[in-house]
């Protein structure tokens, strides 16, 4: 699998590939300019929201790591008592297993 992926954003549209069905006419160079705009201001809008949701991103990932650093210190605090406690709890469990034998 190739690393580019494909999106949405990728696919040719009749703007980006200056194509039309008919020929341009003379005075459509407004019209042009006007889409060119609404699109130069759609993108910037776009890029402000992408600009914020990495900047919350980047919050989460900094209130995880706090997280997984006191979880760390609990663990390692707590960790030879919660090990002794499995081992006890693993010999409290050993039963003998009674054997039968079958004849045929």
């Amino acid at each position: 699998m190739s690393s580019n992926r494909r999106t949405v954003s990728d696919i040719k549209t009749a703007l980006r590939a200056k194509v039309r069905s008919k020929p341009r006419v003379t005075g459509s160079e407004f019209l042009e300019m006007f889409i060119l705009e609404k699109n130069k201001a759609r993108l910037e809008q776009e890029k402000i929201h992408v600009e914020k949701r990495h900047d919350q991103i980047d919050k989460d990932i900094s209130v995880i790591e706090g997280e997984l650093e006191n979880l760390g210190e609990r663990v390692s605090q707590d960790g030879e008592r919660v090990i002794k406690r499995i081992d006890n709890k693993k010999q409290k469990y050993k039963k003998n297993i009674k054997k039968m034998t079958i004849d045929y």
